[in-house]
């Protein structure tokens, strides 16, 4: 019960704001990457704040129901940062087709929560292992297949048909 009520205050603090970032950015040289950005408005206060990324996520729809989803958020984010600023993708990443959608629409890197946790209850540290070494070789499939070498020219083109006279 300790446990959740602690949760429970750490989560619904309703004095959490901006301001406190400047304590964490002061009292740590530890690199910084603040989850739950979903909009550029809060992406542009991240980078104001020094923070040293951004993570785009909606906590698996979990929250707040009706959220918008974290691939319609995501090109907002990404546009209004700086060049080489890091935009995670959180939420939603099952398979290599999904990261390549949230790499092309600017993320630099995703986040893998469930597809890791399952493989971890299901076999293991080895499971996990397996799990990654399939997912990164179905993405550079995916890369290949789609007619790209690499993921610096990857954009939103990549995403959109081109009609082509046969």
């Amino acid at each position: 019960q300790a446990a959740v009520m602690r949760w429970i205050m750490a989560f619904s603090n309703p004095t959490s704001s901006w301001d406190k970032l400047s304590f964490l950015r002061e009292n740590t040289e530890l690199p910084i990457l603040l989850k739950g950005i979903l909009h550029p408005d809060d992406a542009r206060m991240a980078v104001d704040a020094g923070m040293d990324g951004v993570i785009v996520s909606n906590h698996g729809g979990r929250q707040v129901d009706g959220a918008i989803g974290t691939l319609d958020a995501l090109p907002a984010v990404a546009e209004v940062v700086p060049d080489q600023f890091p935009v995670l993708l959180d939420s939603g990443i099952r398979s290599a087709a999904d990261a390549f959608k949230a790499m092309a629409l600017g993320a630099s890197a995703v986040l893998l929560g469930r597809p890791y946790v399952w493989a971890l209850a299901v076999g293991g540290e080895d499971a996990v292992a397996q799990l990654l070494r399939g997912f990164l070789a179905e993405l550079d499939l995916t890369l290949a297949l789609s007619g790209h070498t690499s993921f610096e020219k990857l954009g939103p083109n990549a995403l959109r048909r081109i009609d082509r006279p046969l």
